[in-house]
């Protein structure tokens, strides 16, 4: 599957921002530091049930919000799904701006005020316990970036990039730091397929020592000018292993390819391989904790 991704102008980013700022979440002041969300969103219920309709937009107003801290997920046990159960916690505010009955249905259009601040501090907090309840959990993450203009750097990136998603997870990643030693020291031409015997050989000799090891790499397959002088085109790939140290297996798999437009050569390898990275981390990470929830 190849997804192709185009960097719009400025001029055309500045247009999308303020409509989005008119149809979705508004803020009151800095929009990162702002405790407070108000967002304008619809709530729909049976025929005549008002303040379920109303109930509706204040869920669907923090699942909006929350979006933005972690990734919806529909599993019941997850931190997303959880925090949504008690979505009236995080509602300050609701002003019903109109209603609609047409259709034998009961629809509200709303303004809900969000209080940011305190979804973001449970959040961590669900994120923090999550960490002490998974101690047992351990993931080494081994990554390498390959054909691009900084191997080193882009490596450092991608270890970043997963480390952040597995302790978001609930994942100790400490440990990795010795094993992204050890497998550094593996030179960057062996292959792929010759890349992933050689960490699972360091594995199976105990050098590696963790509950699991997250192996791949990414790399710029393709670096050129656009047509008609629109920039510049690059193709990256990603494709990761998740391991499971113990039982000796693969648990998991990521392969994609991805296209990015941009204005320089520079901008657009660094974007094709972070969003090579951010994805593959997501994909990799949740199927590695349904993994052990199954397996623990």
């Amino acid at each position: 599957m190849n997804r192709r991704y185009i960097k719009m102008k400025w001029q055309i980013l500045f247009i999308f921002l303020l409509i989005s700022l008119l149809c979705g979440i508004v803020t009151h002041g800095d929009v990162e530091a702002s405790p407070l969300d108000v967002v304008k969103i619809s709530g729909s219920a049976p025929a005549g049930m008002v303040n379920k309709a109303v109930e509706d937009a204040k869920k669907r107003a923090v699942f909006k919000v929350l979006s933005h801290e972690t990734r919806a997920e529909g599993d019941p046990t997850s931190i997303f799904s959880q925090m949504i159960e008690r979505y009236g916690d995080y509602v300050s505010d609701c002003k019903v701006l109109s209603r609609d009955t047409s259709n034998s249905k009961m629809m509200v259009i709303a303004e809900v005020t969000v209080n940011h601040s305190k979804l973001n501090k449970d959040f961590q907090e669900y994120v923090g316990n999550k960490q002490v309840a998974n101690d047992a959990m351990t993931a080494s993450i081994l990554m390498r970036a390959v054909n691009t203009s900084d191997n080193q750097g882009f490596s450092d990136s991608l270890h970043e990039a997963f480390n952040h998603r597995f302790s978001n997870s609930g994942f100790q990643t400490e440990v990795e730091d010795d094993d992204i030693k050890i497998v550094r020291s593996l030179s960057d031409a062996e292959s792929y397929g010759k890349y992933l015997g050689s960490v699972k050989s360091l594995i199976n000799n105990n050098s590696i020592m963790a509950n699991f090891a997250i192996i791949g790499e990414a790399s710029i397959d393709k670096l050129v000018a656009a047509p008609a002088g629109t920039g510049y085109i690059a193709k990256s790939s990603v494709k990761v292993q998740a391991y499971d140290c113990m039982r000796k297996t693969v648990l998991n798999g990521f392969y994609e390819t991805y296209e990015i437009l941009a204005n320089t050569p520079q901008e657009a390898e660094r974007l094709a391989m972070e969003k090579a990275g951010l994805d593959a981390a997501e994909d990799i990470a949740n199927g590695t904790l349904k993994y052990w929830r199954t397996h623990k």
